[in-house]
């Protein structure tokens, strides 16, 4: 009797795995139809009843029909007028050829230029180049030069300190409302060098945008020439902000130069004040000059990079693969 319980019992166990089976199996249909019909929907490519869920095997499904994108049309490339293509053609050709006339002339005529503005900036003009408001002698009001104060007479207790109001000193030439100029030598030497670093941006960002032009599009190998255009296209855009950084130093200068004069004003007897607008007014002829080599070393240096490697930009992959072997 034991042994007919034990045999139905295992009857069963196996129906209920059987069956235990084929809930998994609809459960994991159910849900990649339910997958496959949310990714349609996603890209428009299906809808209701895909995969004849929903709509029956091989029903038709309008949503499909309606609202589908065929995957060769997302996959072509855009569609340009031909007015538009020509604009950019232009604009290429435009470019391409005021870069190289930039680089096999321009740079070479601007360095030889500006090196023979160098060599006019003598060091040995430091002490021509100061302009230090210099003020009136100070002279003391004859209300304090009193009959006990003046002579060899004997020393008596001064007299009781007056208030500022009442001493008037002229701190400069010319009295109140009188202009305080700049440096003249430093502002016409600044007014010379600012055209040319704006110069060497302009210049700099045109053959950088032919350069860039000239990449081609992103493939797997064959990237060396493409790595030097990238390199020059980096070295162009230091060169653009290096320069950009030159013009705020002037206004730095300015404003430096503008807060110690006006301490001579408040202060006309202190001379460390004179001292140090010199010593500024210096400075700043000296960093000008360097500018200036600066900006003669960056031509020379553009020309003779971008010559040297004028084969991998303008062709950056070879169509000849038979040296690669």
């Amino acid at each position: 009797m034991w042994s007919g319980c034990h045999r139905e019992w295992s009857a069963c166990h196996r129906e209920w795995s059987a069956c235990h089976r084929e809930w998994s199996a609809c459960g994991s249909a159910s849900t990649a139809c339910q997958s496959a019909e949310t990714l349609g929907r996603h890209f428009g490519l299906a809808g209701p009843g895909l995969l004849g869920v929903g709509g029956g095997a091989g029903s038709p499904n309008p949503y499909l029909f309606q609202h589908s994108t065929p995957l060769a049309v997302m996959a072509s490339p855009l569609k340009l007028e031909q007015d538009v293509l020509g604009k950019v053609d232009s604009f290429r050709a435009r470019i391409a050829q005021e870069a190289e006339d930039l680089v096999s002339t321009f740079f070479p005529q601007k360095l030889s230029e500006l090196d023979s503005r160098v060599q006019e900036l003598r060091l040995q003009d430091l002490s021509r180049i100061r302009s230090v408001p210099a003020p009136e002698s100070l002279i003391a009001p004859e209300s304090l030069i009193t009959p006990d104060t003046a002579g060899d007479g004997p020393k008596r207790d001064p007299p009781p300190l007056q208030t500022q109001s009442s001493i008037k000193v002229l701190a400069l030439p010319g009295g109140e409302g009188q202009l305080l100029r700049s440096n003249q030598h430093l502002v016409e030497l600044i007014e010379r060098v600012k055209p040319e670093i704006e110069l060497l941006r302009e210049k700099c960002n045109t053959v950088r945008m032919w350069v860039q032009l000239l990449i081609p599009k992103v493939e797997d190998g064959n990237n060396f020439g493409v790595s030097i255009q990238e390199d020059t296209v980096d070295q162009l855009w230091t060169v653009e902000s290096t320069a950009a950084s030159y013009l705020r130093r002037f206004s730095t200068y300015y404003n430096t130069r503008a807060k110690l004069v006006s301490k001579i004003v408040k202060y006309p007897q202190v001379e460390d004040y004179r001292r140090t607008v010199a010593e500024v007014d210096e400075n700043e002829y000296l960093s000008v000059r360097q500018i200036l080599l600066h900006l003669r070393n960056q031509y020379a240096t553009l020309h003779d990079v971008i010559l040297k490697n004028i084969e991998k930009i303008k062709t950056p992959r070879s169509t000849n693969t038979d040296n690669l072997y």
